[in-house]
């Protein structure tokens, strides 16, 4: 029984997170990308259902004789057609245009996808594709998916157990969390190695499914994994999509099941296991998953490779995983498994091949020695011949737990102290590097790496990362240095040191010193410098995390003094307070997140008062915002605060405008209640100067749903009667509003 349970998926774009259905809304073609076991095809048979369409793999759609016409076409796996064949995805793009569909979903591995084919898309449909990568689950999904795949089990003793082999970050992977998890239970609750990890998974795997259908013959389960290991590693070389248990004219794509494996009838039983999951057709079944898939193929072709008595030899088969010498993209990741499990020849050839298939898939921890460095120079040699090598595939998460023994550090400290090249080896080896017990060894390289002003902000951030792990490093002292120098990516860092160990062992002072360098990072209005999207956001991240008691200490701080200092006649033409008041702004934000009320409006107004925006905030966005719009007595007692003492007109009219208008808060505006309120404040307190500003003047222009009685005219009419110095001002503002009523009649 196949199962149902789905997690909605985020997607992310230029550092833009969206949902799947603004997906569906971007582009006229569409293409996700990411890592082995991410979840393309449960993603993409997810927008299918809401498209109300099928999803189809791409090879078999290729392999079709004809394609009906179709509003919607939605074809997984891209990265699968097979490489002996360099036209077949172009051919895939040409028949997905013939279709007429208006909106196209293609998915791919990232480590298979180059810019190239995104030109043949522009040329095939005539516009340029939205590229989009699947967002790893966070802790709470991996839970919810943990949960209901082990229902029984403990998701923090799980966790704990992968943490202890720098498996964590890998539960991101939807495959990977129900691959462990299987394990997990198979292992007894304890981990030794990936490699162990995984034959545990398969083992839990072959078990026959007790809804299964029952075989004539039985067998065994070590029997089961020796057919499924023989049967996935002839589907993969061959290209094949799966297997069936009849005869068929769809042998390319679906060979007979006993035409793979010399075997007794028993071999059909390795169908009732959880290592085939049923296609389109019931006689029809796949790979529970590719990943599944690559590690039984790789133990089958590793054994033979290295018998020397089968004449199926190392040189045959790396010519057909790589002929010419160019590993097919879609056996990559067996490559990676056959070198993890194989003997020292095979290793080398495979590392000879393609380094990187090696290190990002399988078990790189399981390599020699000898092989280790020469995986490393190999590394070098392809960055040397393409530094970008990584391709879309930069943006995956792997471990190489193991892997960095203090032989292999020796080799490594070369690459991380030479001048930094444009390209990926120097990232790659960081990410392997984090979490990894050599970082020890590379303190003063990682430090100095960090805290280069010259670096490239992905080796920074991610000597940071590596760094962070060493609870004994002197991070208050990195932090000062990184404030010290100020840059963005500095100051970004210094953000992630106070939200991983917090204010209370960093210091409020350097916290402080943060804030004011931030300020620096926001532009002026006519500045064009800096528009990237999403480049101080680590300082709301860090607002976040602020308690409320260092949140009114900043706000104290941040605000004390403050005024114009660019000697800008206007608040709209002032520049020198944009970033202040921009964090004020998010400190405000928590602060009003944080605390109940009642507030103290001296208080809330000293902090508020000499700020200068220029642009609005909604309530929606701004917890400030909100609470001072709907929270009427603080706004107006604000209000009162500073206008109330006033009584020359001119001097209320402009202190009103430039301390509750435009470039005031947002959450000061005036309402139409807040003008009442205040002429009745003026009325109480015997102020006509302060009263008068208030009073609205006859529009006769109103609409018709608006037109009758004008209260607040008719109650400040009432108030004058009462008080002659009130109805002189009331006659003085009705006779200069008729006065140039009339001029603009006559001009």
């Amino acid at each position: 029984m196949t199962d149902t349970y789905y997690i909605q998926r985020s997607l992310i774009c230029d550092e833009e997170v969206f949902s799947e259905d603004r997906l569906l809304g971007m582009a006229s073609v569409i293409v996700v990308l990411a890592e082995p076991g991410a979840g393309k095809t449960e993603l993409l048979k997810s927008l299918a259902g809401r498209l109300g369409v099928r999803a189809d793999k791409a090879s078999i759609f290729r392999h079709r004789n004809s394609t009906a016409p179709s509003q919607y076409l939605v074809l997984d796996a891209l990265d699968e057609v097979a490489k002996l064949d360099p036209s077949g995805i172009d051919a895939i793009f040409v028949k997905a245009q013939e279709t007429g569909a208006k909106l196209v979903i293609f998915s791919s591995r990232s480590s298979e996808w180059e810019e190239a084919r995104e030109v043949r898309i522009r040329e095939c449909f005539g516009t340029d594709p939205k590229v989009v990568r699947l967002q790893p689950f966070d802790e709470n999904e991996q839970k919810a998916l943990f949960s209901h795949h082990m229902p029984d089990e403990d998701f923090s003793a799980f966790k704990s157990e992968l943490e202890k082999f720098d498996l964590e970050p890998l539960l991101g992977n939807p495959q990977f969390l129900r691959l462990f998890a299987d394990a997990f239970v198979e292992s007894g609750r304890t981990f030794t190695t990936k490699q162990k990890l995984f034959e545990d998974a398969v083992r839990r795997l072959a078990n026959v499914l007790p809804n299964g259908v029952a075989q004539k013959t039985d067998s065994t389960r070590d029997e089961r994994i020796s057919w499924a290991n023989e049967v996935f590693a002839k589907l993969l070389l061959s290209g094949a999509v799966g297997v069936d248990v009849t005869d068929t004219l769809d042998e390319i794509q679906f060979p007979h099941l006993t035409s793979l494996v010399h075997s007794d009838a028993a071999v059909v039983s390795i169908l009732d296991t959880q290592l085939f999951k049923p296609s389109d057709d019931p006689n029809k079944h796949e790979p529970v998953h590719r990943i599944v898939a690559e590690f039984c193929a790789a133990r089958y072709l590793a054994a033979r490779v290295d018998d020397s008595s089968d004449t199926f030899s190392l040189r045959r088969c790396m010519a057909v995983i790589a002929p010419n010498s160019v590993v097919r993209d879609e056996l990559r990741g067996l490559l990676g498994w056959m070198a993890a499990l194989g003997s020292q020849a095979l290793q080398e050839a495979a590392i000879d091949l393609d380094p990187y298939a090696v290190l990002a898939n399988g078990d790189p921890s399981q390599l020699s020695l000898p092989s280790k460095k020469r995986l490393i120079a190999g590394l070098q040699k392809v960055a040397e011949d393409d530094p970008f090598f990584r391709r879309s595939d930069v943006w995956r998460t792997f471990s190489a737990s193991g892997f960095f023994t203090g032989e292999v550090v020796d080799v490594l400290r070369p690459l991380l102290t030479g001048r930094e090249e444009n390209g990926h080896l120097r990232g790659l080896l960081l990410e392997l590097l984090e979490g990894s017990g050599a970082i020890p060894q590379l303190e003063p390289e990682l430090c100095a790496l960090m805290l280069d002003p010259d670096g490239s902000t992905n080796t920074r951030v991610s000597a940071h990362r590596c760094l962070i792990s060493m609870s004994e490093h002197d991070h208050t002292a990195d932090c000062k240095a990184l404030i010290s120098e100020g840059s963005k990516v500095s100051l970004n860092i210094a953000a992630k040191l106070f939200q991983t160990f917090g204010v209370s062992k960093i210091g409020r002072g350097e916290l402080l010193d943060l804030f004011r360098k931030s300020a620096g990072l926001y532009p002026g209005r006519k500045d064009r410098r800096d528009r990237e999207i999403g480049s101080r956001y680590f300082l709301q991240q860090l607002v976040r995390t602020l308690d409320l008691e260092d949140v009114e200490w900043l706000l104290d701080q941040l605000t004390n003094g403050l005024r114009c200092t660019c000697g800008a006649k206007a608040a709209h033409d002032c520049d020198c307070r944009n970033g202040v008041s921009k964090i004020v702004g998010l400190l405000l934000d928590r602060y009003f997140e944080l605390r109940d009320g009642p507030y103290d409006p001296v208080k809330v107004w000293g902090w508020i008062g000499n700020l200068n925006f220029h642009g609005q905030m909604s309530a929606k966005r701004s917890a400030a915002v909100h609470v001072l719009q709907t929270d009427h007595d603080l706004r107006q007692s604000i209000q009162r605060l500073v206008l109330g003492h006033l009584t020359d007109r001119q001097e209320v009219w402009d202190t009103r405008f430039n301390s509750f208008e435009f470039q005031s808060h947002s959450g000061l505006h005036f309402q139409p209640d807040d003008w009442k309120a205040m002429a009745d404040y003026a009325f109480e307190t015997d102020n006509p100067g302060l009263w008068s500003v208030f009073i609205s003047n006859h529009n006769p222009h109103r609409n018709a749903d608006e037109r009758g009685p004008d209260d607040l005219r008719r109650h400040l009419r009432e108030q004058a009667r009462e008080k002659p110095v009130f109805m002189k001002e009331w006659a003085k503002q009705n006779r200069a509003w008729e006065e140039s009523r009339r001029e603009w009649k006559e001009r």
